[in-house]
């Protein structure tokens, strides 16, 4: 049987390549795994054949969300261990090992490894995702979730209570490790186990992921109370304040950083409020 399955959701990324050949580094590990990557566009017709040395198998999923692709991808999983991770990560060389010695060493079924944010332009935004984006410690230890950038899930998690929720678009990592938590599984963070994330470069690139953070709206059968959330969501918040204020940054810098969150705010709540409204939420 296979100790372990690499799982990696995909979507119109050309550095899916690029996360495949780290892993290729990675073939001779002692102990059996497999990469079963989802392919969420169909008309994407991924042609990797003959390329690498593990198994490698790719599925369809026509539902939009990365988490539905991860979906569709377990149903093929072998593995007793399931390993995530993103098409536009580049596992660490000794990733696939770290795994290993990280189920020896750990007794929670769910384990975070470490994500490391790297940016080629050294633009301001690529700085401002290197001091924020994916602190997975932190949120272990303070949310107790760890993302699906670099993810270690015992398989009996899935047999027990299933896979990602179907249908969202952001935030299912943290649901379902939530969601696993109440189920009386427990998690850990494991740094040694790590990836490298490009950080995203331009406004652009982070206007997109805020318009699907901001998809998300607020839960509540009182629509007057949704509203007033929604609207709340407008401010910068004092936490923001206080996490550039400790950054040990030039104060131009921290003052760019502040900017940029008040505009991801901005972004995030007109999202929410349009969805409020009955637009459909969606990647862009």
């Amino acid at each position: 049987m296979t100790f372990l399955s690499v799982v990696i959701p995909t979507f119109r990324d050309s550095r899916l390549g690029k996360c495949l050949d780290a892993i290729e580094k990675q073939s001779d590990q002692g102990f059996s795994f497999e990469v079963i990557v989802g392919n969420n566009d169909p008309n994407d017709k991924l042609d990797f054949e003959g390329r690498y040395s593990f198994d490698l198998k790719f599925v369809t999923e026509p539902i939009a969300g990365s988490y539905a692709a991860r979906n569709k991808a377990l149903k093929e999983v072998s593995g007793d261990y399931i390993l995530f991770t993103d098409s536009d990560c580049i596992p660490t060389d000794n990733w696939l090992a770290s795994a290993k010695a990280a189920i020896t060493e750990r007794s929670e079924e769910l384990i975070a490894g470490r994500v490391e944010v790297f940016s080629f332009s050294g633009s301001t935004y690529g700085k401002f995702e290197k001091a924020f984006a994916f602190p997975n410690r932190d949120y272990v230890l303070k949310e107790g979730f760890g993302v699906t950038a670099n993810l270690l899930v015992n398989k009996k998690v899935f047999d027990a209570i299933g896979g990602f929720k179907q249908g969202l678009l952001t935030g299912g990592d943290a649901e379902f490790c939530n969601r696993a938590l109440e189920h009386g599984f427990s998690i850990t963070y494991y740094d040694e186990m790590q990836v490298f994330h490009p950080a995203r470069e331009t406004w652009r690139e982070m206007k997109v992921k805020a318009k699907r953070f901001g998809g998300k709206i607020p839960k509540g059968d009182n629509k007057l109370l949704v509203f007033l959330k929604i609207l709340g969501k407008y401010r910068v918040r004092k936490q923001d304040f206080s996490a550039v204020h400790n950054l040990e940054k030039p104060f131009g810098e921290k003052v760019s950083f502040l900017m940029i969150l008040a505009r991801i705010r901005w972004v995030e709540a007109t999202e929410s409020m349009r969805v409020f409204l009955g637009k459909q939420p969606g990647r862009l």
